[in-house]
């Protein structure tokens, strides 16, 4: 069976100054991109003993709803404001079921 889904494991290394605007402004993303007909999980956390990097966990139903979320206005808004706030490029993984 054909398994289409995008599923995305993604880590933001955040400069400690800017952490907790950067907290703002990714639960306020997170709350618009749930909403979205193709997202079927989006979990924003951060690692325990480095609580300056967050992890997000997020499940597509498909690469075009996934390619759908990249081009929103409020996503290019939000990867613009994190441009000078991370201490390193975003780590992206694509992850598979199994």
């Amino acid at each position: 069976m054909r398994n289409d889904k995008i599923i995305t494991h993604v880590e933001l290394q955040v400069n400690p100054e800017f952490i907790s605007e950067v907290l703002v402004k990714a639960s306020a993303a997170r709350d618009i991109i749930l909403l979205e007909e193709g997202c079927k999980a989006f979990n924003l956390t951060r690692k325990k003993d480095e609580p300056n990097t967050l992890v997000i966990f997020a499940i597509y139903t498909s690469k075009d709803t996934y390619e759908w979320h990249l081009e929103q206005d409020y996503i290019k808004t939000f990867f613009a404001f994190l441009n000078d706030k991370l201490m390193a490029a975003p780590v992206v993984t694509y992850l598979e079921e199994v």
